[in-house]
This record gives C-alpha cells, structure tokens and sequence, in this order.
C-alpha cells in the first residue's frame, strides 16, 4: 500500500470530526474542525477496485493510526458504500432535498474506536427518463450549494456538471436533486485515447492544445453524429488537417462537445430553461476547464469548483447534522 501521512504527534484540540473520499482508485483522508478546515491530511492508493470487503476495515485503521479515538466521527463518502465496497449502503430515491441525507447516514458496526458514517448514493431517472445513480456525488452537489450559500446565492437553481469518469449532470431547485443524468464521457475518451486505433502511434502530451480541442468541439456541432466525428481525428490527421500532436486534444473536443451538445439538447427535448446562471463545474481544474471551453462554444458561462473542495464541504455539512 502506498499511503502518505502527515499530522504531529498529537490531534489538535480544534479537530472534530475526519472526512473521508474513498473512490475507485485512492482513498483519502481529512483532520477536520466543525469549521471545516483542514487540520491534517492522508492518503492512500488502496481505493475500492483494489480491496475485498473484508480489507476495507483494516485498510482504514492502518491509515489513520493515532487518529482513530471515540471523539473523532468519521464520514465517508464515495464508493466505499457501493456494491464490492466496504458495505452496500442503498440508493436513496429522488426526489430528495440535499439536506436530508444528514438523516440517512448508515452507521457501521466494526472494532474501531470510532463512529463511522457512510453517505448513501442517489437513485433517480435520467433525462431520457432511464434509471440513473450516482455515490459521492451527492456529497459533492451539498458541498457546491454550502460554497454558494457563502457567497449568498441561496435563491439561485444552477446546473451543475461535475465531470469525471461518468460525468453527472444535475440541476437543483430550493434544495431539491430531482433529476440528474450520467454521461459515460471520461471512461469513453480513456479507451478510445488508450486503445483505439484513432491515435495509435501518436504523442501524447499533458499539456492542453486549446485550439486542437476546440476544432473537435467545433466537430461534434456539425452534422453526422458522434460515431463520423470520432473517426474524424484519424481521416483529418492522415489528410493532414491535424497535426500528430493534436488528434487526442482533438479528440476530446469531440467526445466532451458531444456530452455539453446532447445535454443542452435534452434540456430544450425536456422544455427545460437554458441555464442562465453559470453552469458549476465540480471537478478537477484540468478537465473542468476542457467542459468550460466546450460550454463557452455554446455561449455558456461556467464556474469552477474543486471536486475535493466540494466532498469536504459537504462532509462538514453532514458531520454538523448528523453527529450520532
């Protein structure tokens, strides 16, 4: 196990309660004070994927060593509560007010000396009306409407998007989450970026070629669908439109002007308003402003809110109502 730690010999007086994001890939981990800031933080890659049920309990002790004391909550959010998690905690059904999952937090029996708290996912119907869910996001969406009440925008009803592997897209109205949407648009441009034969050979590069992302933005707006325009990177670049080191850009401007295109599109399918407020991207800096570009083809403003920003927040938010 690969974990990091760093916190002095002793817990702060201020520390209230630990928040924890336990993903798919990493597991992280926060000191917290009922203000929400941060009094220390560790890590680990030891995520879901890598762990049997009966690892995750020992995993989580081993982390947190001399934190672990009948004074310190710990909420956990993320996929820990899925199906092959540390316990499957249900789905709650929307519609629900944010504020309401405080009252359905799934308190583990173990041996640690702590109290342990699992955010239940959400279960809704997506924009075509299909069964959707979603686990860690919804802590999420309840830390962006804490980040907006502090900037006084309680009266406000955003879209959010919160890209990522499976990108969500949500609106919230007076508190409530009464639909929302998954887009598998990360894990689409991950095989494609890493298997397929449209960028075989090709460099890849950290960097973003704005331009290059914008061309395939461009792209996914013109008639023939998804399937013509992903095959467009490699006609355009064995013609010669497109240099070596710009098709995987290219690319993602395809794949992520698709997701910004066909949600827009079934808003108007749905009668629902165009946002007029900015759109809240809840993500990582880098593919959030990959989505603000794409949005801003489409004469849309957008707002960055850090994903782990936001899991903090709303963890903060649930350890103040929920203490047991």
């Amino acid at each position: 196990m690969t974990s990091s730690k760093t916190i002095s010999p002793t817990i702060s007086d201020s520390a209230s309660f630990i928040a924890v994001d336990w993903g798919t890939t990493n597991l992280r981990a926060f000191l917290m004070s009922q203000d929400g800031d941060i009094q220390a933080r560790r890590d680990s890659d030891q995520g879901m994927l890598k762990l049997d049920m009966s690892e995750f309990e020992a995993v989580l002790a081993d982390l947190l060593g001399d934190w672990l004391t009948p004074n310190l909550p710990i909420y956990m959010s993320g996929m820990v509560g899925s199906r092959g998690g540390w316990q499957e905690v249900p789905y709650l059904h929307c519609p629900i007010k944010l504020s309401d999952l405080s009252k359905n937090l799934h308190w583990l029996k173990t041996d640690l000396p702590n109290p342990i708290a699992i955010v239940p996912g959400l279960q809704g119907k997506g924009i075509a009306r299909y069964h959707d869910v979603m686990r860690g996001e919804e802590t999420q969406l309840l830390g962006a409407m804490d980040w907006l009440e502090a900037q006084g925008r309680t009266e406000e009803a955003p879209v959010f998007c919160l890209p990522g592997t499976h990108c969500k897209w949500v609106q919230i109205q007076n508190g409530h989450v009464t639909q929302f949407s998954t887009s598998i648009t990360g894990e689409l441009f991950a095989r494609l970026n890493d298997e397929s034969s449209l960028v075989k050979g090709l460099p890849k590069s950290d960097e973003l070629n704005e331009s290059a992302f914008n061309q395939g933005v461009l792209a996914s707006q013109q008639n023939g669908g998804i399937l013509h325009h992903l095959f467009s990177a490699r006609s355009r670049f064995v013609c010669g439109e497109l240099a070596a080191d710009e098709v995987r850009d290219y690319l993602s401007g395809v794949v992520i002007g698709h997701d910004v295109n066909d949600t827009l599109l079934a808003f108007e399918s749905a009668s629902l308003s165009t946002p007029e407020s900015p759109v809240v991207i809840v993500g990582s800096k880098a593919l959030s402003a990959r989505y603000a570009l794409a949005l801003a083809s489409r004469h849309l403003k957008s707002e960055f809110l850090d994903a782990s920003e936001a899991s903090i927040r709303g963890l903060k938010r649930l350890a103040n109502k929920g203490a047991k």
